[in-house]
């Protein structure tokens, strides 16, 4: 180990990359990791190869970036950035906060959920066979050398396929979809992956695949993607006694993944088994007060903002009756309740479009997820795994409530140069933006959206005299981060719908240019977006100069190297 030398961009590295996902790491010492080898420590905290891996290719998939040596720098600097803020927020005393306690209540149930759901499925499951688990091992040892195409829109996806299924290259494609500005022989690219630590349709379909080969387009929990084999690294050398040794802790990933993959059942075997008993009255009237709600709080595009969502659900406890039944169960032989309050204490972790217009099932929904918790805390799954699980997550929860927290409690003016500096170091200028002019109207639904897209690409239809319309002039895109990814790959002239974080909208580009970032001539629109980053700036640089932050650089020159 040696300490871990900071250089200047590090400071900035959450300016550089705010979709990294950032995740914290256990304190505890119990082993939830394939592999468990420490990359870098964080005064008390780890963090383990596998989960830097993980989050580190799910970043990559999520966001379309290319898997490179900065990247990968910038984001071992972000997990650490987030332990830091993690350990400051909780010396400040905050965690006390109701919001925080809430959560923190969540998620404990949400862990046991899920170990029971993992535990009591897999011990249902066939176990696998000596042919599965040998092919399997061999597959988890070699890599696959991939690049793809990321689509959040399925429409998207499935006329790009069939592109490529018409002969165009996958390379001239990729050039297409990631809108680059000159031939990028990178783009798409996500370079080795191994078996278990890509999302698990992306890593089933991936490895089926051949050299040379691209799928159809797959979907994972972070949208869609057409996959390409470009190269297979073999492991040479498998020996009978190292496939003997992997063998127990290999049939627990194998029955992993095919829970996660095949779970449905089970679920729907557990719910049967409670006799569950709805109120469809109850749950009628919610979902018109949910509806009203909505309208009442965005009523240009009834959609909840998820940054309000904290806030909004407050609103929604005080005018709504608590203890409304909702449902009830059996369990252990006596009927138990399920009220709206049980319900409100999920709702943050659900799918908020799905609460307005399919609120039955955003209730079942919820429903599950107490009673698994409750079958997780009867089962003993409440034990040192769950409490490392929790503490991981937990700590990923901290560093994003304290950014929360500094965003509204911003302490007068910011300084205009701590800004400028922000934006110079991370090369904002030099980085590859357009300008656009578009049309935008946003829906609850997706079938809402597809009828207007239809209506309007079959004849004349004014946009602007629907709710939720909004259009962009000369617009730089680096002002709507939520909108720039839709509107740097659309089609130009075409109307197509696209998936926003809560709601579905049809957008027409008209006009797409390159525009270089200038300081002097986008002063106050780089102002407005960086200053409220500039407290976290502060607090990050000063939490670097006071911790020990020590990374194993030998480890991670050969994770480099074997990439």
């Amino acid at each position: 180990m040696m300490r871990y030398s900071l250089r200047a961009v590090s400071y900035t590295a959450l300016f550089l990359l705010i979709g990294f996902l950032l995740v914290g790491c256990s304190k505890e010492r119990v082993i939830i990791d394939a592999d468990s080898r420490v990359l870098a420590r964080v005064n008390d905290h780890l963090i383990t190869v596998t989960w830097f891996e993980q989050t580190y290719i799910n970043f990559l998939i999520q966001t379309g970036q290319n898997d490179k040596s900065d990247n990968r720098r910038i984001h071992l600097e972000n997990l650490i950035d987030a332990l830091l803020l993690a350990d400051e927020y909780e010396d400040l005393g905050l965690t006390r906060s109701e919001e925080y306690q809430r959560y923190y209540e969540r998620r404990s149930k949400s862990v046991l959920a899920d170990r029971y759901f993992d535990e009591d499925f897999l011990s249902k499951l066939e176990p696998p066979t000596d042919a599965e688990l040998r092919r399997t091992y061999a597959i988890s040892k070699d890599q696959i050398v991939v690049r793809h195409l990321f689509f959040t829109n399925p429409t998207l996806a499935a006329e790009s396929y069939a592109r490529l299924k018409a002969g165009t290259p996958f390379l001239d494609e990729a050039q297409s979809v990631y809108d680059t500005a000159e031939f990028d022989s990178t783009a798409g690219y996500l370079g080795p992956v191994k078996y278990f630590s890509v999302d698990d349709a992306f890593g089933v379909v991936a490895f089926n695949l051949e050299v040379g080969q691209f799928s159809e387009p797959v979907r994972t929990r972070f949208g869609y993607h057409i996959i390409l084999v470009e190269n297979r690294i073999i492991e040479p050398l498998l020996t009978e006694s190292a496939y003997q040794t992997a063998r127990g802790g290999l049939s627990s990933q194998f029955r992993l993944r095919k829970r996660r993959l095949e779970g449905d059942q089970f679920i729907r075997t557990f719910m049967e088994a409670r006799n569950v008993d709805v109120d469809g009255n109850a749950i009628q009237a919610l979902g018109s007060f949910l509806e009203d709600f909505a309208i009442d709080v965005t009523p240009q595009s009834s959609v909840l903002p998820s940054d309000d969502r904290n806030f909004q659900l407050d609103s929604l406890r005080l005018n709504l009756n608590l203890d409304t039944v909702l449902g009830s169960f059996e369990w252990d032989g006596k009927r138990s309740n399920f009220t709206t309050g049980d319900y409100l204490f999920w709702l943050a972790d659900l799918p908020f479009q799905e609460a307005l217009h399919r609120t039955a099932a955003s209730v079942g929904r919820a429903m599950r997820n107490e009673l698994l918790a409750r079958a997780g805390k009867e089962s003993g799954f409440e034990d040192s795994k769950a409490a490392a699980i929790l503490d991981r997550e937990t700590t990923q929860a901290q560093a994003s409530f304290f950014r929360l927290y500094l965003r509204d409690h911003l302490d007068g003016q910011v300084d205009e140069s701590l800004i400028k500096q922000a934006f110079e170091t991370m090369g904002m200028g030099r980085q590859l933006q357009f300008r656009a002019d578009y049309e935008l109207v946003s829906f609850n639904t997706r079938a809402e959206a597809e009828n207007v897209s239809r209506q309007a690409s079959e004849g004349p239809l004014n946009l602007s005299t629907l709710n939720g319309y909004q259009v962009g002039v000369d617009a730089p895109l680096f002002e709507i981060p939520n909108l720039a990814q839709h509107i740097r790959t659309a089609p130009l002239n075409r109307y197509v719908v696209v998936g926003l974080s809560d709601a579905w909208a049809v957008l027409m580009v008209s006009k797409r240019e390159k525009d270089d970032i200038n300081w002097e001539e986008h002063r106050e629109s780089i102002i407005q977006r960086l200053a409220p980053f500039a407290s976290e700036y502060q607090i990050v640089k000063r939490l670097r100069s006071e911790s020990v932050v020590s990374v194993d650089s030998v480890l991670f020159q050969l994770l480099q190297e074997f990439k």
